[in-house]
């Protein structure tokens, strides 16, 4: 019969012997007033029974014993798991070894450690379970094959060596199969694996991280992060950036594998470590250590915005977000050609045909395909111009240009006043970038702007006011008027007290008495107004009465008579804005001017729909797209991708559209920002949206930009440079820690050399390359990691399964399988006659005694 616990084998010399334990009822015969000592009898009697047999305990065993070695898995992916593991199974193992027998222990992760060597007898558990002092094994890395090598040399040849493997299979380096296979003599293998309990409920298995990054840019940085619990998963993120924490980002973790999203925006250039780290509720096993990636930040984005405009949105939304914008007229274009290089996205903002070389689009192509960006946007002046058909420009683009259809008909004139706040305080500073006057400036410019959307046949005056009105024009059509009108406005000086109620009321009777239906007011303020706000009440009512439509702008930081600005525009279907940015108001007006226009028109807006958002999109929702009033007409070409568009009848027009071109990225927006699109600049996602596609669009870096690199390998350091650029190299690196380095090519635009390990943190160095010297950071991790290590779903099943039978061993053997012997081996006999014979004299003195005690 065989003993449970791995204790062998009972075994009986006599077994007909047993035969008579069927009389062993008859002892118990007349045992009403004696049954205790009748049971005494009956036990002694059956154990003299069994010693007659002739029992015997017999276990195989090794001739010379039994060598144990117990690898310990310490590595990331497993944690503290097989430590608690090894220690409960040890504490059977080791009271069952015999004399003879022999048990050693190892540590590993992506190195190992004897933690005691076999030798003969019973050590403490302490000296064969390793503590939390395991960082020197590299436990970012697991190499299962390493261990069993160290492992199976420990024991001497004349003993029976078996491996306990207390692992989760997770295997980095090396391959443990190949090494049980070349194994000799063969060792057999036993894997033990912590029960999912005991294994990290979640983990961080991966940092995605671009490696070169523009400066003031929210960059996309993405942590893979895998959950093992079967509901969600409460957690928070811990990031560092050069050894300094962020603040935690809390998570809700869905069972299985997830990315989430932590943007960051680096403002400063230079060489970065990031590490990430999950961290679990109290009491839970604790998560792996921490990810980490290196990133280096260049300078900030350069974009050449091409327009035929001063003050293009585009290039104020780009430079708002941190980027390096430039802007040119169309002819420029061709004087920058030679130096597109130095550019990461070039943007041709409604431009037409006539400005531009052909030569200067020919080398604009020529760097799209060698990996530049280009984005182009506008209505029918850029998308309609047959000047560009058969250009290169037309190559590039991810739609064909197609001639735009004029509007279907003529809208009617409208009527409007421009009301401009003269005070003084137009003069105030505003802001520490914008100096005395510029407010007033700003105003002025706004003014011009409206002027520049209308056309010829408009009315159109102007009314300055501080604590009077101020007629700068009266009510004529523009085609007659323009000229004084826009010299008017720019020689306006601020000065004087504030009340527009006088110069409302003036323009609310000019256009009533110009009969036109559609009759506007633009009013512009920044400060308080002499008079109470009921005193303006008959005045709205007027307005409201004569459908005199008035937006009002309150600029300024400032909440004086919002309410007051917001009841005139709502009372009289305007519209109430207050802008703090001054530079924001050109824009807004425009906006404002090209409702109405479209209204005169009886243009209905139309919204866009997202068809495929992705990066350039991501946070912003389709019903907060502004929509649109007209757009230039496009059609895809294979191979482009829509990213927005906008439903025209029976056809949907492409409104952001994208695609590779060759080794470049290009974008059309067929909108004209000043025009149908005129409220998208206006719109608080403008920058965001803009900056997401400058992102999406622009290559990892300039011809010039590198990636310097620092990896831990075994005892020394792998610096590894990536270049942007075809540079032959070698390079040589100067590191004060260690010298010079060369740095020799190791694959395209690949540069290494192994030094001796650097401490952990930031090391400056110079690179020279070419004559030029370079200064730089070699940012040192603590410690080193491929990556693999965190990337495992579950234990490795298959592959332990795999090794212990290919060795004689068995996945999740008892104690006693291990002690087991195998063929070459004697048995161990221990005889229990003996045993029984003492046990049945006590039973009989017990039975003798309690005969006396009952009488």
């Amino acid at each position: 019969m065989t003993l449970p616990f791995g204790a062998g084998e009972l075994r009986v010399a006599s077994p007909l012997a047993l035969a008579a334990l069927l009389a062993l009822p008859l002892f118990l015969l007349d045992a009403s007033r004696f049954r205790l000592a009748a049971l005494c009898r009956t036990l002694a009697a059956a154990l003299v029974i069994l010693a007659l047999a002739g029992p015997s305990r017999e276990r195989t065993h090794p001739e010379a014993g039994a060598c144990v070695v117990a690898a310990i898995d310490v590595s990331a992916s497993v944690g503290s798991a097989a430590r608690e593991t090894a220690r409960e199974f040890l504490a059977q193992l080791v009271p069952a070894l015999g004399a003879r027998d022999a048990i050693g222990a190892v540590a590993f992760a992506g190195r190992s450690r004897v933690l005691a060597h076999p030798v003969a007898g019973r050590p403490p558990l302490d000296a064969l379970v390793p503590g939390d002092d395991v960082d020197e094994l590299e436990p970012d890395e697991t190499a299962l094959a390493a261990a069993l090598a160290h492992a199976a040399a420990l024991c001497p040849d004349d003993r029976q060596a078996a491996l306990v493997l207390f692992t989760d299979g997770n295997e980095t380096e090396g391959s443990l199969l190949a090494e049980a296979a070349l194994a000799e003599p063969r060792v057999p293998i036993f894997p033990i694996v912590p029960p999912p309990a005991r294994l990290p409920m979640g983990a961080v298995r991966r940092l995605i991280v671009p490696p070169l990054a523009p400066a003031h840019a929210v960059l996309p940085l993405e942590a893979v992060v895998e959950s093992r619990a079967a509901a969600p998963l409460a957690a928070a993120l811990a990031l560092t950036v050069n050894g300094e924490s962020l603040l935690p980002v809390p998570l809700d973790l869905p069972p299985g594998v997830s990315a989430v999203r932590l943007p960051y925006r680096f403002a400063n250039a230079g060489a970065y470590l990031l590490e990430a780290k999950l961290l679990l509720a109290p009491g839970a096993p604790p998560a792996p250590g921490a990810v980490a990636a290196a990133i280096t930040v260049t300078g900030p984005l350069r974009v050449l915005v091409v327009s035929e405009r001063a003050q293009p949105v585009v290039a104020l939304a780009l430079a708002k977000r941190g980027m390096d914008v430039e802007v040119t007229a169309p002819p420029g274009l061709a004087a920058r050609t030679p130096r597109l290089a130095d550019y990461h996205l070039v943007v041709l903002e409604d431009v037409a045909r006539a400005g531009i070389p052909e030569r200067a689009l020919d080398a604009l192509a020529g760097w799209v395909a060698g990996g530049g960006a280009l984005i182009a946007a506008g209505g029918a002046h850029l998308f309609g111009d047959g000047g560009f058909a058969g250009t290169a420009l037309a190559r590039v683009l991810p739609v064909e240009l197609q001639s735009q259809r004029p509007e279907p008909r003529e809208r009617e004139p409208i009527a409007l006043y421009v009301l401009l706040d003269r005070s003084n305080s137009m003069g105030f500073a505003s802001g520490p970038n914008l100096p005395y006057g510029a407010k007033m400036e700003y105003a002025k410019r706004a003014a011009l702007a409206v002027v520049d959307q209308l056309g010829p046949h408009d009315l159109v005056g102007a009314i300055a006011f501080d604590s009077e009105p101020y007629e700068l024009s009266p009510l004529l059509p523009l085609a007659e008027g323009r000229a004084a009108l826009t010299a008017k406005i720019r020689q306006l000086q601020y000065g004087g007290g504030t009340d527009f109620k006088e110069a409302l009321d003036r323009a609310r009777r000019s256009l009533v008495a110009a009969g036109r239906r559609v009759r506007h007011v633009i009013l512009l303020t920044d400060g308080d107004t002499n008079r109470s706000a009921p005193d303006h009440d008959d005045l709205i009512a007027d307005l409201a009465r004569d459908d005199v439509t008035v937006t009002t702008i309150r600029i300024g930081d400032d909440t004086v008579h919002l309410d007051l600005l917001n009841r005139i525009s709502r009372a009289t279907g305007g519209a109430f804005h207050h802008v703090e940015d001054v530079q924001a108001l050109p824009q807004l007006m425009i906006s404002d001017t090209q409702h109405l226009m479209d209204a005169a028109a009886n243009r209905r807006d139309a919204p866009p729909r997202v068809a495929a958002g992705g990066a350039i999109l991501a946070g912003i929702a389709e019903d907060e797209l502004p929509k649109v009033s007209g757009w230039a007409i496009t059609r895809l070409k294979p191979g482009a991708e829509v990213r927005l568009w906008v439903e025209a009848g029976e056809r949907q027009d492409p409104l952001l559209a994208t695609w590779q071109y060759e080794l470049g990225r290009t974008a059309v927006l067929p909108i004209d920002f000043q025009a149908g699109g005129a409220a998208w600049p206006t719109w608080r996602g403008f920058a965001k949206l803009w900056s997401q596609l400058a992102m999406w669009a622009a290559p990892r870096g300039l011809a010039a930009d590198r990636h310097l690199e620092a990896r831990r390998l075994g005892e020394g350091m792998l610096l590894r440079l990536t270049t942007v650029g075809d540079d032959p190299g070698p390079f040589l690196l100067r590191v004060a820690e260690v010298g010079e380095v060369v740095l020799r090519p190791t694959g395209r635009r690949t540069f290494s050399a192994i030094v001796p390990a650097l401490e952990a943190g930031a090391h400056a160095a110079v690179l020279v390359a070419g004559g030029h010297q370079e200064p730089v950071e070699v940012v040192a991790p603590m410690r080193s990691a491929s990556g693999r290590e965190l990337r495992a779903a579950a234990p490795n099943l298959a592959l332990l399964e795999k090794v212990a039978r290919l060795s004689g061993g068995r996945v999740g053997a008892a104690a006693g399988d291990i002690l087991a012997a195998r063929p070459g081996v004697a048995r161990e006999r221990l005889p229990l006659g003996a045993w029984a014979v003492t046990l049945a004299l006590a039973l009989i003195l017990a039975d003798v005694a309690a005969r006396r005690l009952l009488r």
